[in-house]
């Protein structure tokens, strides 16, 4: 008979009697602690016996390290597709920090969340959301960016913070053609900064240089719009240091977006036909083509000339 640590939970059945008993008080009376002994008594079993099967059920990250909080998931529920099924394989930092990136996956690959709210979803404290936040955001698996209320130029509170999950994975610095084209690829977002206006010559090739620092290093082009708030028309007092500060906030590289990852492709974003350079909506990554898998408007052949 093979040892009990290399059984699955779902096929143990006093396995399934220790979490249901779990899940049944943690449901009940959430604050009350139940003891080993008092949950032998409940399950039918003696106290070593139940020791060995709450080791089992965390070892397997079906409960907490306190050894008596049941994780989301359960024993032999099906996991859900998407953005949970993820979350519930990726390997977290500790099981109460893959409880929460499981909560957080339950409202998608990314969106915006009170923490109350998380910690409501999750079932636990939001002592323990703010705890184990960080952890989470060190590991490269969610972002999180504050959302201010401004009005007249002041600051009036919060909203929810946005989310995105993500994958651990940071994008390889580019190579060959893609690097040679950084340059040119710099200055063009540059121009699309609406509030970069009012600057020298000297200044608007300073901030190319630093865009291109951040292109050669995986960023890509739609990410760096997006934290450089390249639709906003605020006015800088000096557009070069808070473009400067803007960079600075970004990390040395880019952590792959996990919806990315998972399904090879990415949010909506426009692009060139590396062919006709056409204008297309797209949500696949990297260079595309019109029609998809072919060019709907490809150049003309050119004439060959038989030489007698």
């Amino acid at each position: 008979m093979a040892p009990h640590r290399d059984i699955s939970p779902d096929d143990c059945p006093n396995c399934h009697k220790v979490y249901g008993a779990l899940e049944e008080h943690h449901t009940a009376d959430p604050e009350t602690w139940l003891t080993t002994e008092a949950l032998g008594r409940i399950v039918g079993l003696k106290k070593r016996a139940t020791q060995d099967h709450l080791a089992h059920l965390f070892a397997h990250s079906r409960i907490d390290a306190n050894r008596r909080t049941p994780l989301g998931g359960g024993i032999g529920q099906p996991l859900l597709p998407g953005a949970q099924e993820w979350a519930a394989n990726v390997v977290a930092p500790d099981p109460t920090c893959a409880k929460c990136l499981v909560a957080l996956a339950a409202i998608g690959w990314e969106g915006q969340v009170h923490m109350e709210e998380l910690a409501k979803i999750a079932g636990v404290s939001l002592r323990t959301i703010e705890r184990h936040r960080p952890h989470l955001v060190r590991a490269d698996l969610v972002a999180f960016r504050p959302v201010p209320i401004r009005e007249n130029g002041k600051n009036l509170g919060r909203r929810p913070d946005r989310f995105t999950l993500l994958s651990g994975f940071t994008a390889p610095q580019l190579e060959g053609a893609a690097l040679e084209a950084v340059p040119a690829l710099a200055e063009s977002i540059i121009d699309r900064v609406r509030w970069f206006v009012g600057v020298t010559d000297e200044e608007r090739a300073l901030g190319a240089k630093s865009v291109a620092w951040c292109l050669r290093n995986g960023w890509p082009e739609d990410a760096l719009l997006r934290a450089l708030d390249a639709t906003e028309n605020r006015q800088a007092y000096r557009p070069n240091g808070y473009l400067d500060k803007l960079l600075r906030k970004l990390p040395n590289q880019y952590v792959i977006p996990a919806r990315q990852v998972v399904t090879q492709r990415t949010a909506p974003r426009v692009a060139e036909c590396r062919v006709c350079r056409t204008a297309v909506k797209t949500t696949l990554p990297g260079n595309v083509l019109c029609g998809g898998g072919v060019c709907l408007d490809p150049p003309a052949p050119a004439t060959v000339y038989r030489i007698a």
